[in-house]
């Protein structure tokens, strides 16, 4: 198996940090960061295409960023740990098992960095979501790529044949981005159990609320069992929080004391507005239970105009909808925007749309917007 053992995960922690501070202008060079300027009537658009909540943030969560900008002048160390506290009561954990973030994707970074400044390999199903896999090719990672079912699941079978001496870290995103599919919760545990210890698993959870057994389907009641298990969680999706940046990882305290020593401020990366808000929103479960159901709204509305168009496209456990093309108009994304709503295609997406699921309104315009754009 591949030396990335978890005691020399925690060995190599400082070396990585100070290999990133040198290589970092050569990452930079390697991948542009892409530039989003705002267009005129940008702010009109539909957006459909960032898997937004279009509902949030609730009324609690706006009521604690604005009582808590008073505190802005202190940092947020003391608040981060009673997220922490209130995180670790729902899986019996201890706040030792938490890292907050801004944003999950600080942790996608944080373990395709790490990956690569050892020249690890990552195993991955693909498509799937592709941050940590940039990071870590960037910084050195070898990145083996395991094709999805013909219906667009992840494989978790062929994943298991794929691993070998050289597989450091195994990602799995579930439900996936950008397919929408969800793996079974027993066969994921049973998959993450045969993983040995010394190759990391780590499960990125950022669309586990919408999808079949919601919060209940996660990995985390694992992290007690299994060293070597790393999980991904954010507020960006059902809570709505996606412009406030903030996150966590939850995992073995030996993995969050690896992760803390490099994260940027050392969990002050996101702020006290950020972490007010989530303590509010996690505990406003009527919230999350009304986005849940109008999203499913919105789903059913899609699904409808698919299936009468003929048009195949996978039963969604997000709120996003992985639509095939084929019988859309080639430019139908720069046709849609024409007519006031954003919709994505990424690069390996070859053959398929993604349309994330908005409030009921803006789904019934886009069915009847993209319409006349479907092929006979």
């Amino acid at each position: 198996m591949a030396e990335l053992s978890r005691r020399k995960w925690l060995q190599n922690s400082l070396l990585a940090s100070s290999a990133f501070i040198v290589g970092g202008s050569k990452m930079l060079d390697a991948h542009p960061q892409p530039s989003f300027p705002m267009h005129p009537g940008e702010s009109e658009l539909i957006r459909l295409n960032w898997n937004e909540n279009p509902y949030g943030p609730s009324a609690k969560a706006i009521q604690a960023v604005n009582d808590a900008v008073v505190k802005a002048n202190r940092y947020p160390d003391r608040m981060v740990g009673e997220l922490k506290e209130l995180l670790a009561s729902d899986y019996s954990l201890t706040k030792n098992h938490f890292l907050i973030t801004a944003g999950s994707t600080e942790i996608l970074s944080l373990l395709g960095q790490q990956v690569g400044l050892m020249q690890g390999e990552i195993l991955t199903p693909y498509p799937s979501f592709p941050t940590m896999l940039r990071f870590g090719e960037t910084c050195g990672a070898s990145i083996r790529k395991v094709n999805l079912t013909k219906d667009h699941r992840i494989d978790l079978k062929a994943v298991q044949a794929a691993l070998s001496e050289e597989t450091s870290l195994i990602f799995i995103c579930n439900p996936n981005n950008p397919t929408s599919t969800e793996v079974d919760k027993q066969e994921l545990m049973s998959f993450c159990k045969n993983v040995p210890e010394n190759v990391l698993v780590c499960v990125d959870e950022a669309y586990i609320e919408y999808s079949q057994n919601g919060v209940k389907g996660s990995m985390a009641p694992l992290v007690k069992e299994l060293p070597n298990l790393i999980i991904c969680r954010t507020f960006s999706k059902a809570y709505g929080l996606a412009g406030l940046r903030i996150g966590y990882a939850i995992s073995n305290p030996d993995n969050i004391i690896a992760m803390a020593i490099r994260h940027p401020g050392w969990e002050l990366s996101t702020g006290i507005a950020p972490v007010a808000a989530a303590m509010a929103c996690y505990n406003d479960v009527d919230f999350l239970k009304s986005c849940v159901s109008k999203n499913e709204e919105g789903r059913q509305i899609v699904y409808n105009s698919m299936d009468q168009w003929e048009i195949k496209y996978s039963r969604s456990s997000t709120n996003f909808i992985y639509v095939e093309s084929a019988r859309f108009s080639k430019d139908v994304i720069t046709k849609m925007r024409e007519n006031g709503i954003l919709i994505t295609k990424w690069p390996d997406m070859k053959d398929h749309l993604r349309i994330s699921i908005g409030r009921p309104e803006e789904m019934n315009s886009f069915v009847e917007k993209i319409e006349q754009y479907v092929i006979s």
